[in-house]
Protein backbone atom coordinates (compact mmCIF):
# COMPACT_ATOMS: atom_id res chain seq x y z
CA UNK A 1 0.00 0.00 0.00
CA UNK A 2 1.13 3.55 -1.00
CA UNK A 3 1.96 6.14 2.03
CA UNK A 4 0.65 9.29 2.58
CA UNK A 5 4.16 10.67 0.83
CA UNK A 6 3.53 8.55 -2.32
CA UNK A 7 -0.52 8.97 -2.42
CA UNK A 8 0.64 13.15 -2.53
CA UNK A 9 3.12 12.47 -5.50
CA UNK A 10 0.82 10.37 -7.40
CA UNK A 11 -1.93 13.23 -6.92
CA UNK A 12 0.74 16.08 -7.94
CA UNK A 13 0.91 14.13 -11.37
CA UNK A 14 -2.45 13.55 -12.15
CA UNK A 15 -3.14 17.17 -11.29
CA UNK A 16 -0.05 18.23 -13.89
CA UNK A 17 -1.37 16.35 -16.51
CA UNK A 18 -5.14 18.35 -16.30
CA UNK A 19 -3.06 21.35 -15.91
CA UNK A 20 -2.78 21.60 -19.83
CA UNK A 21 -7.14 22.13 -20.20
CA UNK A 22 -7.12 24.43 -17.78
CA UNK A 23 -7.29 28.12 -19.07
CA UNK A 24 -5.39 31.11 -17.83
CA UNK A 25 -7.97 31.88 -15.34
CA UNK A 26 -8.40 28.71 -13.91
CA UNK A 27 -4.73 27.77 -13.24
CA UNK A 28 -3.74 30.69 -11.51
CA UNK A 29 -7.21 29.79 -9.34
CA UNK A 30 -5.81 26.24 -9.61
CA UNK A 31 -2.52 27.71 -8.39
CA UNK A 32 -4.04 29.74 -5.67
CA UNK A 33 -5.62 26.95 -4.01
CA UNK A 34 -3.19 24.25 -4.53
CA UNK A 35 -0.41 26.35 -2.51
CA UNK A 36 -3.32 27.81 0.18
CA UNK A 37 -4.19 24.42 1.39
CA UNK A 38 -1.05 23.29 2.22
CA UNK A 39 -0.26 27.02 4.60
CA UNK A 40 -3.83 25.90 5.88
CA UNK A 41 -3.14 22.79 6.59
CA UNK A 42 0.53 23.66 7.90
CA UNK A 43 2.17 21.47 5.31
CA UNK A 44 4.46 25.13 4.34
CA UNK A 45 4.58 26.11 8.16
CA UNK A 46 4.82 29.28 9.66
CA UNK A 47 7.85 30.96 9.32
CA UNK A 48 8.90 28.74 6.78
CA UNK A 49 10.65 30.98 3.24
CA UNK A 50 9.34 30.07 -0.16
CA UNK A 51 10.53 30.94 -3.04
CA UNK A 52 8.95 30.90 -6.43
CA UNK A 53 11.45 28.22 -7.21
CA UNK A 54 10.35 26.18 -4.66
CA UNK A 55 6.56 25.85 -4.96
CA UNK A 56 7.03 25.81 -8.39
CA UNK A 57 9.15 22.62 -7.99
CA UNK A 58 6.75 21.20 -5.51
CA UNK A 59 3.38 21.69 -6.75
CA UNK A 60 4.66 21.57 -10.66
CA UNK A 61 3.40 24.70 -11.30
CA UNK A 62 4.74 26.82 -14.17
CA UNK A 63 5.68 30.98 -13.22
CA UNK A 64 2.96 33.03 -13.97
CA UNK A 65 -0.15 31.13 -12.47
CA UNK A 66 2.98 31.03 -8.93
CA UNK A 67 3.44 34.23 -9.29
CA UNK A 68 -0.22 35.38 -9.34
CA UNK A 69 -1.10 33.29 -6.05
CA UNK A 70 1.42 34.81 -4.39
CA UNK A 71 0.01 38.03 -4.81
CA UNK A 72 -3.23 36.86 -3.80
CA UNK A 73 -1.63 35.22 -0.54
CA UNK A 74 -0.03 38.29 0.05
CA UNK A 75 -3.26 39.74 -0.27
CA UNK A 76 -4.66 37.32 1.86
CA UNK A 77 -2.21 37.70 4.40
CA UNK A 78 -0.72 34.23 4.59
CA UNK A 79 2.61 35.04 3.41
CA UNK A 80 5.11 38.02 3.56
CA UNK A 81 7.32 39.03 1.58
CA UNK A 82 11.07 38.76 2.69
CA UNK A 83 12.65 40.87 -0.22
CA UNK A 84 15.15 38.93 -2.88
CA UNK A 85 15.25 35.91 -0.05
CA UNK A 86 11.52 35.25 -1.44
CA UNK A 87 8.59 34.87 0.73
CA UNK A 88 7.67 33.70 4.06
CA UNK A 89 4.80 31.55 5.56
CA UNK A 90 3.08 33.96 7.55
CA UNK A 91 3.64 33.20 11.31
CA UNK A 92 0.88 32.83 13.83
CA UNK A 93 1.25 35.24 17.18
CA UNK A 94 -1.34 34.29 20.10
CA UNK A 95 -2.57 38.05 19.50
CA UNK A 96 -4.14 36.39 16.17
CA UNK A 97 -5.66 33.51 17.67
CA UNK A 98 -7.28 35.57 19.89
CA UNK A 99 -8.59 38.27 17.71
CA UNK A 100 -9.85 35.31 14.93
CA UNK A 101 -12.05 33.91 17.89
CA UNK A 102 -13.45 36.99 18.80
CA UNK A 103 -14.70 37.76 15.11
CA UNK A 104 -15.60 33.93 14.84
CA UNK A 105 -17.92 34.35 17.87
CA UNK A 106 -19.29 37.72 16.37
CA UNK A 107 -19.92 36.40 13.00
CA UNK A 108 -20.31 32.59 13.48
CA UNK A 109 -22.79 33.26 15.90
CA UNK A 110 -24.90 35.62 13.41
CA UNK A 111 -24.44 33.20 10.92
CA UNK A 112 -25.88 30.73 12.67
CA UNK A 113 -29.16 32.31 13.63
CA UNK A 114 -29.95 33.59 10.23
CA UNK A 115 -29.32 30.01 8.78
CA UNK A 116 -31.46 28.58 11.10
CA UNK A 117 -34.79 27.44 9.54
CA UNK A 118 -33.15 27.73 6.11
CA UNK A 119 -30.72 24.81 5.39
CA UNK A 120 -32.01 21.49 3.53
CA UNK A 121 -32.47 19.22 6.16
CA UNK A 122 -30.96 16.40 4.11
CA UNK A 123 -28.05 18.45 2.39
CA UNK A 124 -27.14 19.48 6.14
CA UNK A 125 -27.62 15.91 7.63
CA UNK A 126 -24.92 14.26 4.70
CA UNK A 127 -22.68 16.85 5.48
CA UNK A 128 -22.73 15.81 8.67
CA UNK A 129 -22.64 11.94 7.96
CA UNK A 130 -19.39 12.74 6.42
CA UNK A 131 -17.63 14.53 9.34
CA UNK A 132 -19.14 11.64 11.45
CA UNK A 133 -17.44 8.77 9.03
CA UNK A 134 -14.27 10.55 8.91
CA UNK A 135 -14.32 10.71 12.89
CA UNK A 136 -14.54 6.77 12.96
CA UNK A 137 -11.43 6.08 11.16
CA UNK A 138 -7.81 5.95 12.23
CA UNK A 139 -5.73 6.89 9.24
CA UNK A 140 -2.54 9.41 9.65
CA UNK A 141 -4.92 12.21 7.88
CA UNK A 142 -7.78 11.99 9.69
CA UNK A 143 -7.14 15.69 11.14
CA UNK A 144 -6.92 16.99 7.78
CA UNK A 145 -9.70 15.22 6.50
CA UNK A 146 -11.87 16.32 9.59
CA UNK A 147 -11.13 19.95 9.21
CA UNK A 148 -11.76 19.26 5.54
CA UNK A 149 -15.17 18.10 6.25
CA UNK A 150 -15.84 20.52 9.01
CA UNK A 151 -15.03 23.33 6.63
CA UNK A 152 -17.38 22.25 3.97
CA UNK A 153 -19.84 22.06 6.50
CA UNK A 154 -19.66 25.30 7.91
CA UNK A 155 -19.20 26.67 4.69
CA UNK A 156 -22.71 25.31 3.42
CA UNK A 157 -24.27 27.01 6.78
CA UNK A 158 -22.66 30.14 5.57
CA UNK A 159 -24.18 30.57 2.16
CA UNK A 160 -27.48 29.51 3.48
CA UNK A 161 -27.11 32.39 5.49
CA UNK A 162 -28.71 34.39 3.09
CA UNK A 163 -25.92 37.09 3.47
CA UNK A 164 -22.82 36.88 1.50
CA UNK A 165 -21.08 39.53 2.87
CA UNK A 166 -20.91 37.77 5.79
CA UNK A 167 -20.48 34.25 4.46
CA UNK A 168 -17.37 35.71 2.55
CA UNK A 169 -16.20 36.89 6.56
CA UNK A 170 -17.20 33.77 8.08
CA UNK A 171 -15.09 31.41 5.51
CA UNK A 172 -12.22 33.33 5.63
CA UNK A 173 -12.14 33.01 9.59
CA UNK A 174 -12.92 29.81 9.29
CA UNK A 175 -9.82 29.09 6.71
CA UNK A 176 -7.39 31.18 9.32
CA UNK A 177 -8.77 29.01 12.19
CA UNK A 178 -7.88 25.97 10.34
CA UNK A 179 -4.74 26.83 10.64
CA UNK A 180 -4.23 27.50 13.76
CA UNK A 181 -6.00 24.16 14.70
CA UNK A 182 -3.33 22.27 12.78
CA UNK A 183 0.04 24.24 14.21
CA UNK A 184 -1.55 23.64 17.61
CA UNK A 185 -2.89 19.80 17.36
CA UNK A 186 -2.13 18.13 14.39
CA UNK A 187 1.86 18.50 14.67
CA UNK A 188 1.48 17.66 17.90
CA UNK A 189 -0.28 13.88 17.50
CA UNK A 190 -3.32 15.77 20.00
CA UNK A 191 -5.67 15.41 17.01
CA UNK A 192 -8.48 13.93 19.09
CA UNK A 193 -8.73 16.89 21.65
CA UNK A 194 -10.63 19.03 19.18
CA UNK A 195 -13.09 16.85 16.86
CA UNK A 196 -16.32 17.13 18.24
CA UNK A 197 -19.66 16.43 17.49
CA UNK A 198 -22.00 18.76 15.23
CA UNK A 199 -25.58 16.56 15.78
CA UNK A 200 -26.93 18.96 18.30
CA UNK A 201 -25.99 21.78 15.87
CA UNK A 202 -27.55 20.29 12.62
CA UNK A 203 -30.82 19.46 14.65
CA UNK A 204 -31.21 23.17 16.16
CA UNK A 205 -30.63 24.48 12.44
CA UNK A 206 -33.16 22.30 10.57
CA UNK A 207 -35.77 23.26 13.56
CA UNK A 208 -35.32 27.06 13.10
CA UNK A 209 -34.12 26.99 16.63
CA UNK A 210 -32.40 29.85 16.44
CA UNK A 211 -30.96 31.01 19.62
CA UNK A 212 -29.91 26.93 20.37
CA UNK A 213 -28.21 26.97 17.27
CA UNK A 214 -26.31 30.35 18.43
CA UNK A 215 -25.73 29.24 21.81
CA UNK A 216 -24.08 26.09 20.47
CA UNK A 217 -22.22 27.98 18.25
CA UNK A 218 -20.82 30.30 20.89
CA UNK A 219 -20.24 27.42 23.36
CA UNK A 220 -18.14 25.89 20.78
CA UNK A 221 -15.70 28.50 20.25
CA UNK A 222 -15.44 29.59 23.89
CA UNK A 223 -13.96 25.71 24.66
CA UNK A 224 -12.10 25.70 21.61
CA UNK A 225 -10.59 28.71 22.23
CA UNK A 226 -9.25 27.62 26.18
CA UNK A 227 -7.66 24.38 23.98
CA UNK A 228 -6.38 25.96 21.25
CA UNK A 229 -4.58 28.41 22.92
CA UNK A 230 -3.57 25.77 25.45
CA UNK A 231 -2.00 23.54 22.96
CA UNK A 232 -0.25 26.45 21.48
CA UNK A 233 1.22 27.68 24.48
CA UNK A 234 2.61 24.29 25.42
CA UNK A 235 3.94 23.90 22.09
CA UNK A 236 5.67 27.20 22.26
CA UNK A 237 7.55 25.82 25.29
CA UNK A 238 8.45 22.71 23.95
CA UNK A 239 9.92 24.13 21.00
CA UNK A 240 8.07 21.70 18.94
CA UNK A 241 10.32 22.08 15.56
CA UNK A 242 9.37 25.21 13.36
CA UNK A 243 6.51 25.67 15.66
CA UNK A 244 8.10 27.02 18.88
CA UNK A 245 9.57 29.90 16.81
CA UNK A 246 6.92 31.03 15.48
CA UNK A 247 4.75 31.81 19.19
CA UNK A 248 4.85 35.23 21.20
CA UNK A 249 2.89 34.72 24.49
CA UNK A 250 3.13 38.46 24.70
Amino acid sequence: MLGNKEKRINSRKMQKKSLDKLSKHSLNEFAYKLIKEDIISCELLPGMIISEGLLIDRFKLSKSPTRSALIRLKQDGLITSRGQQGSVVSKIMISDVQEIFQLRLLIDVTVARLAAGKVNATKLRALNKDIHSINKTNKKSKMRDYLRANRKFHKYVAETSGNLRLAVLAISLMEQHERIIHLGFAKQNRRHEFIHSHDEFVEALINDDRELAARLVENSLIKGQEKVMRALIMGSTDQISEVGKNLSLE
